[in-house]
């Protein structure tokens, strides 16, 4: 099996709520520049990036995207599914300034584990939002209190 840091295939899967206005820029850099969820990939690893949805609550859509990708990049490049890593945005595995933590998150999994795909948590880790988790502004599953900023 392929280890996570040699991984030539990332694919990030954000919230389709999130993505309705969140733009996924700091997802991308923070792959750019090899931090957050991203810092175990080494610089001189290339590999190719594939942003997704999770289609919408329940998240169920994924499992179809996902095979889809799987099918498309063995037959049409070779890339098999050892080589594909699927990373979970922080806007679905954290409280933060969009939402509270994705109520499916448990089922995400599932679904990626069940097509065989390694999975990792977190992209981009918001220095202001990880301040307010650790006072406590932000609660797993619940109404966030005041947060005017993410």
């Amino acid at each position: 099996m392929t280890e996570i840091k040699e991984k030539t295939y990332l694919v990030i899967v954000q919230c389709h709520i999130v993505q309705e206005r969140c733009s996924g820029f700091h997802c991308e850099k923070a792959l750019y520049d090899r931090t957050g969820g991203f810092a175990v990939y080494p610089e001189t690893i290339n590999f190719r990036s594939l942003s997704l949805t999770c289609g919408g609550c329940c998240g169920r859509a994924l499992h179809r995207k996902l095979t889809n990708l799987i099918r498309q990049a063995q037959k049409r490049d070779g890339i098999s599914k050892e080589d594909i890593v699927v990373h979970l945005s922080s806007c679905i595995t954290k409280d933060n300034y969009h939402a509270p933590t994705c109520p499916h998150l448990d089922y995400l999994k599932t679904l990626i584990g069940k097509l065989g795909l390694d999975l990792v948590e977190d992209t981009w880790i918001s220095k202001t939002a990880e301040k307010r988790r650790q006072e406590g502004l932000y609660r797993n599953n619940q109404c966030m209190k005041e947060t005017p900023h993410g």
